[in-house]
């Protein structure tokens, strides 16, 4: 049997055919790469659209802070704790972090505490309690603000206007000063700090380390570390003081204050003291020297012995004064015409008197 070569002739009559197998097989390839790219293209196209919403809300309006509503603030201002927080109408709501915003807040040294809530309508509410400053005062040549709790802040520019507030310390340069003063005002109403001008340090003969506080309307005051909340009563001792050249006084462990000469222009006095047998000074049971006294009628005129001198007050065991409750009566009665009480005895038979005489001590 003879065998016939196939030879590209014998194809030529079936092109077609071989071209839709080609064109088939391609269309197969297609279909399969579209479905394994499915899952992923569906992914995309979801991540593009979240995109797409979060940038049209993000450009828009409603996504913005439309109020920064702030409250607790006194000493600083309404701009200076916006400024703090990093908060205005052109922040984006979904990047404000209550959290994070109150504990940036509480790292400035006059806020004692913050807190920050996000509101309806896209509102943040900031809420501040304040340190209390006492005043300012000078450390070197550089201004701080001391406050209540013990701490002093470097006075910046955006404190200035707080000066104006709280008064000018001068001494109290030792630490423990420092703290018996900021104690002191522990229990001082705000509102009276504002008052006072000035606060130095003054010796007085009893309080080496006393209060001198010059209050704003020209008043001044001395009381010590343990005395000063008679401050909060200060308006209406001030409103029955009756001279404006007279100081008060709030002496320790005195639950009042008094009127009386201030210290520059009281007249120096010397006093007279009471001696022992020994010649020492007797002292009562303060502690303090027994101050002589004399007798004085009600308009402050002295009583005078038979020899024109003044009649002496006589003390007790303790050293206090021991005044005669009978003494106008005996004085008229000439009982002290040597300077202390002789009162006669009846006369006697034998012609003799006999009489007490009160000794001055």
């Amino acid at each position: 049997m003879a065998v016939r070569n196939i030879t590209v002739d014998d194809f030529s009559d079936r092109p077609e055919k071989v071209e839709e197998i080609f064109r088939e097989r391609e269309r197969k390839r297609d279909t399969e790469n579209m479905e394994r790219s499915r899952p992923a293209l569906f992914a995309w196209a979801l991540v593009l659209s979240v995109f797409l919403i979060v940038l049209v809300y993000y450009l828009s309006p409603g996504s913005c802070v439309h109020a920064v509503s702030i409250s607790g603030y006194n000493y600083l201002s309404e701009s200076y704790v916006q400024e703090l927080a990093g908060i205005s109408t052109d922040s984006r709501i979904f990047l404000v972090f209550p959290g994070r915003t109150a504990a940036k807040l509480e790292e400035d040294s006059l806020i004692a505490d913050a807190s920050v809530q996000i509101l309806a309508d896209n509102v943040v509410k900031i809420t501040i309690t304040e340190e209390q400053p006492i005043g300012y005062r000078y450390s070197g040549d550089e201004p701080t603000i001391l406050l209540l709790n013990g701490s002093e802040v470097t006075l910046t520019s955006e404190l200035m206007s707080l000066i104006s507030r709280v008064p000018y310390i001068e001494g109290f340069t030792e630490e423990e000063q420092t703290h018996l003063l900021c104690t002191a005002f522990e229990n001082v109403d705000p509102a009276m700090i504002e008052e006072i001008s000035e606060i130095h340090q003054y010796s007085l003969p009893y309080d080496d380390e006393a209060m001198e506080l010059q209050m704003r309307d020209g008043m001044i005051i001395f009381a010590s570390y343990y005395s000063l909340d008679v401050l909060n009563s200060y308006n209406e001792i001030a409103s029955v003081v009756n001279s404006t050249d007279n100081c008060i006084y709030a002496e320790q462990g005195m639950k009042y204050a008094y009127e009386k000469a201030c210290p520059w222009n009281e007249t120096e006095t010397t006093y007279d003291y009471w001696l022992d047998a020994d010649g020492n000074i007797i002292t009562n049971r303060y502690g303090d020297p027994a101050v002589k006294h004399y007798y004085q009628d009600a308009n402050g005129n002295y009583y005078l012995d038979a020899s024109g001198n003044w009649i002496l007050i006589p003390i007790d065991a303790a050293g206090n004064d021991d005044p005669d409750p009978d003494f106008e009566a005996n004085y008229a009665a000439g009982y002290y015409a040597t300077g202390t009480l002789v009162i006669p005895d009846e006369t006697t038979d034998s012609g003799t008197d006999s009489s007490t005489d009160q000794t001055d001590g």
